[in-house]
C-alpha cells in the first residue's frame, strides 16, 4: 500500500517536471550549452525499433505504440503489454551493429515494469604507434540497461520513466554514465488521437575518456498521432531536441528560421491493411539536409517499413535511405503478448 502511494505521488509529480523541462526551466546550463560534438553514446538517437525507423524516427506521441517503443518514451508502457517480448538489429554502415531487446511484466499493484538493453558494436579497428607500426586491433562498443515503470495517471494518461546505466568502451578506454528518463501519453477515449512528451537521457558522464567533457545525447520530445475520419492512415508528427534551437548541418552558415525549425521534424504515417498488415512511411527533414546530394530526386531523409501480425508476434522491416551512402535496414520481432493474457 505504501509503495502505491509513493508511486502515485511520483507519477502526479511527473507532470509538472515534464512541463517545466518542456519549457527550458529549471534544466542545467550544460543542456543548453551541449553540442552535437560533444555527446557520447549518440547511438542512442537511431531508432529503437523498425516500426519507428520506419515513420521516420522515434516518435513520442504515437497512438497504439507497442511496448518496444518504451525506449523512445517510457510512457507507452501500459498493462496490455504484459508479457511482451521484443529483439531489434540493425546493420549499421561499416561494420557497426546495434540492437535491442526488452521484456515487459505488469504488476497490478505497481504497474508495468520493463527491462531492456541496448547494445551498439563498432567492430575491429587497427592501432597504430606514433610510427605507423601496426600494433594489431581493437574493439569499440557502447551498450546501456535500462528499467523502466508505467502506471495510469488519469484514465486517459499514462506517465512514465526509466533508470539507465550507460557504458562505453574504446580499446581500454572506458566511459560511464548514469541517466534517466520520464515522458507522458494522452490518449483519447474514442477518437484515434494520441499526445506524447518525453525528457531522455538526463544524468551525469562520471567516468569520462580522458577526463573530457563528453555530454549524454540528452533530448526534449514532443509529438502528436490522429486518424481523422475516413483517413487512409494515422499520421504522426514528432519534434525532437526542443532543448536546443540550432542544430548544425555541414556548409550551411546562414540557415533561415524555417531550417532550423523543420531540422527538429520528424513525419510519419501507417496505413493498415485488413487486420494483420502495417504499410509505413516517414520523412526526416535534417537527415535529408545531412545527406542529400543536390539532385532533383534525392530520397535522402525517407523511409518505408513494413509489419506483419501473425497471432500473438509481429515481424517489422524497415529501410532508411542516406542518399548516396546507402540505406540501413532495421528488422525488429515481437512477442506482443504472453499466451493467455
Amino acid at each position: 500500500m505504501f509503495i502505491t502511494m509513493l508511486l502515485t505521488f511520483i507519477s502526479r509529480r511527473l507532470l509538472s517536471v515534464i512541463l517545466l523541462f518542456s519549457l527550458g526551466w529549471a534544466v542545467p546550463n550544460y543542456i543548453h550549452a551541449q553540442v552535437l560534438s560533444s555527446e557520447i553514446f549518440r547511438f542512442l538517437r537511431i531508432s529503437t525499433s523498425a516500426q519507428m525507423a520506419g515513420m521516420g524516427g522515434n516518435h513520442v506521441g504515437l497512438w497504439n505504440a507497442d511496448g518496444s517503443a518504451f525506449f523512445a518514451n517510457p510512457a507507452y508502457l501500459s498493462p496490455s503489454d504484459h508479457g511482451s517480448a521484443s529483439l531489434s538489429f540493425v546493420n549499421y554502415f561499416a561494420d557497426a551493429r546495434y540492437s535491442n531487446l526488452h521484456y515487459a511484466y505488469d504488476l497490478e499493484e505497481l504497474g508495468t515494469i520493463a527491462a531492456g538493453v541496448q547494445y551498439a558494436s563498432y567492430g575491429d579497428m587497427r592501432r597504430f604507434d606514433e610510427f605507423g607500426v601496426d600494433l594489431g586491433s581493437f574493439n569499440a562498443g557502447d551498450y546501456v540497461t535500462q528499467i523502466s515503470l508505467s502506471r495510469r495517471l488519469y484514465p486517459t494518461v499514462h506517465s512514465g520513466f526509466s533508470i539507465q546505466w550507460l557504458h562505453s568502451s574504446l580499446d581500454h578506454f572506458n566511459a560511464s554514465a548514469f541517466a534517466f528518463s520520464g515522458g507522458l501519453i494522452y490518449t483519447h477515449p474514442k477518437r484515434i488521437l494520441a499526445a506524447g512528451i518525453t525528457f531522455q537521457h538526463l544524468g551525469w558522464v562520471y567516468n569520462n575518456y580522458l577526463n573530457s567533457e563528453e555530454k549524454l545525447p540528452i533530448n526534449i520530445g514532443l509529438g502528436i498521432s490522429f486518424k481523422p475520419e475516413y483517413f487512409p492512415f494515422l499520421l504522426a508528427l514528432t519534434f525532437n531536441d526542443l532543448h536546443r534551437w540550432e542544430l548544425p548541418v555541414l556548409g550551411d552558415e546562414n540557415p533561415r528560421a524555417i531550417n532550423h525549425l523543420f531540422r527538429h521534424l520528424q513525419l510519419g504515417g501507417e496505413a493498415t491493411i485488413g487486420k494483420h498488415t502495417y504499410l509505413r512511411w516517414g520523412y526526416s527533414p535534417y537527415q535529408y539536409e545531412q545527406t542529400e546530394t543536390g539532385r532533383a530526386i534525392d530520397l535522402a531523409g525517407t523511409s518505408i517499413g513494413l509489419g506483419i501480425v501473425i497471432q500473438e508476434y509481429q515481424f517489422d522491416i524497415s529501410k532508411q535511405s542516406y542518399s548516396k551512402m546507402g540505406g540501413i535496414v532495421q528488422v525488429s520481432f515481437q512477442r506482443i503478448r504472453a499466451k493467455g493474457n
